[in-house]
């Protein structure tokens, strides 16, 4: 990492005067980091609700389940407002709440929106720009923590980065639209970019058209995916090296990015919670500029290059009282979001000893246990966070998962249960409870989950998976195989770049005794992805259709890809060439 560092910021910074005449009146919000996303709580008519702390959302948003718990009154959106997130359009509407209280303040009669996907990890709606830009915006992420300050006097000139000491600061040039989104300019790979900061979205992307227009070759795009953000549907996502990114002074170098297929906004580039992590910043609203010092270490998620950087450049960490439980475990979830798994066990380990009755830090270990693969002790802190509190519903449904996954089917059938008879029908956890009660082989139930879930998310991303994933499990079950290829064909339509989607709609035509059809879905399947259960299936659909050169090459491709998908195809319950009808 290089700098570049304006010695007149610096003066500004230590100059008594300036500061004299400029005061700044603070007011925190302490974020949590789950699951990749900073979350932060308000009430609404005295109900506490999780919320998305989400600069690149120009206003505030609920989940249409979050509304239907709440009990809100929808009401239609103006004619003239068309929403759109990162992969397209979003469907929406409005409501009107009596009483929100945020930072020690009730406001009363707050809009909403109502619409979006839902976010996981209790999270009930987002927090955006019509409450984030209320005054400046100090976003100290890596310790939890976002403030709305209030410059007072003279703070024209003054370097704001009041944290910074020696620390070189990051200073640029802020251009704003009337929704008052964190827009600047940014350099990648030499060529100036229009960039908005997100702190929605996960990592930082660039936009495919961005990514060309800065050098990136289609050769150089690797790890082919799709991926799903604000608004309906999927688009295609890679991987990619890029030589240099700059902003404001910082230079960066050999690191990798996401490149996304959207077009749907001016931004050429979101800059992420990952940024933010790695990064104190400070948006003035007065001077129209961001400021921000480097926390030290990895920038991006995916940087590959961390002996590069220089960490004596990196601002002095802000201070944590050793005897702060709740500031030490905001820190830890954060230092697991950056990948830094064994600072965060330490700050999560002594929270805990602090406050062990505080049972969102059990959970947070938990989850980092989780993702470190070690379920044992994973299993040990949710036991402890329900016995601290038997309704902490993130918990019992991840125990759940958990039990499901390593052969205990009565616990997690037990904590289904009881997930069942607490959540209202609305609750988001229901789609994860179908996806567990699929696994434990519970049909019924998972349908059961699946269809109260889609009473109120016909709107939401997930959609399409969910119509695959039950439309499967019918197939694999054989029963109700209409309603299956009524699943599987809804799925298609929701989402006709799915591989997966048309490879089920394929198994069940192929079951229903129409192979002409399934060989037309299987073509479609591969066309998109070379799948194993696709030429495995097709090559089923040939041999009924008495093609059986054709039958051979398929099996001899599924094989090459998957060289157990005989067993696979037993386990699950679908039929394998050696007990396939002849025509």
């Amino acid at each position: 990492m290089t700098w570049r560092f304006a010695a007149v910021a610096a003066w500004l910074l230590a100059a008594p005067s300036a500061w004299a005449a400029c005061q700044l009146v603070q007011a925190e919000l302490p974020v949590r980091t789950v699951n990749q996303r900073p979350v932060g709580v308000l009430t609404i008519n005295g109900t506490e609700v999780p919320m998305l702390i989400d600069s690149g959302a120009f206003f505030s948003m609920l989940q249409p389940s979050a509304a239907a718990q709440l009990g809100l009154r929808l009401q239609r959106l103006p004619s003239h407002i068309r929403l759109y997130g990162h992969t397209g359009p979003i469907e929406a509407k409005l409501t009107r709440v009596a009483q929100v209280g945020l930072l020690g303040a009730n406001l009363p009669n707050v809009e909403f929106i109502v619409g979006g996907n839902e976010l996981g990890s209790g999270i009930m709606g987002v927090l955006g720009r019509n409450f984030l830009s209320m005054a400046d915006t100090e976003y100290d992420l890596a310790h939890g923590v976002v403030r709305l300050v209030f410059p007072q006097g003279d703070c024209d000139k003054v370097n704001l980065a009041h944290w910074a000491g020696d620390a070189p600061v990051i200073e640029t040039e802020l251009y704003e639209r009337d929704d008052k989104g964190i827009r600047l300019a940014v350099r990648v790979n030499g060529v100036e970019l229009r960039a908005l900061m997100d702190t929605g979205a996960p990592r930082t992307v660039l936009q495919l058209k961005a990514a060309r227009r800065a050098g990136v070759k289609d050769a150089d795009l690797q790890e082919p995916g799709r991926v799903g953000g604000a608004g309906l549907g999927r688009v295609r996502s890679w991987t990619t090296q890029i030589a240099s990114f700059e902003l404001g002074g910082e230079k960066v170098a050999h690191n990798r990015m996401d490149v996304d297929d959207t077009d749907v906004s001016d931004e050429e580039m979101l800059i992420g919670l990952d940024y933010f992590l790695s990064h104190r910043i400070y948006v003035s609203r007065l001077q129209r500029k961001v400021y921000a010092t480097w926390n030290g270490g990895q920038v991006f998620t995916r940087g590959d290059a961390v002996r590069a950087y220089d960490a004596r450049y990196a601002a002095r960490p802000a201070e944590v009282a050793h005897d702060d439980a709740d500031a030490l475990a905001r820190r830890g979830e954060a230092h697991a979001a950056r990948g830094e798994h064994e600072r965060a066990l330490q700050d999560l380990d002594r929270a805990i000893a602090l406050a062990p009755q505080a049972e969102a830090n059990w959970l947070a270990r938990a989850r980092l246990h989780w993702t470190l693969d070690r379920d044992d002790d994973a299993r040990r802190d949710l036991d402890e966070a329900l016995r601290l509190n038997p309704g902490l519903h993130e918990a019992r449904s991840l125990r759940a998962r958990l039990q499901a996954a390593n052969g205990d089917a009565d616990g997690a059938r037990a904590d289904l249960l009881a997930l069942d008879q607490a959540l209202p029908p609305s609750a988001h956890l229901r789609e994860a409870m179908a996806r567990t009660y699929a696994r434990l082989d519970m049909l019924p139930q998972a349908l059961r989950q699946w269809g109260l879930w889609e009473d109120t998310h016909g709107g939401d991303a997930q959609l399409p998976d969910m119509l695959n994933n039950r439309c499967w499990l019918r197939l694999r079950l054989n029963v109700e195989l209409p309603l299956a290829l009524e699943d599987c064909k809804a799925s298609v339509r929701l989402d006709r770049d799915s591989a997966a989607s048309r490879d089920s709609l394929g198994w069940v035509q192929l079951r229903l005794g129409d192979p002409a059809a399934a060989v037309k879905a299987f073509d479609a399947a591969l066309a998109i992805e070379p799948l194993a259960f696709s030429h495995y299936g097709r090559a089923l659909a040939r041999q009924r259709l008495g093609q059986a050169e054709a039958m051979r090459s398929d099996l001899a491709a599924a094989r090459r890809l998957n060289a157990d998908i005989d067993a696979e195809l037993r386990k699950q319950g679908l039929p394998v060439a050696d007990d396939a009808p002849r025509p």
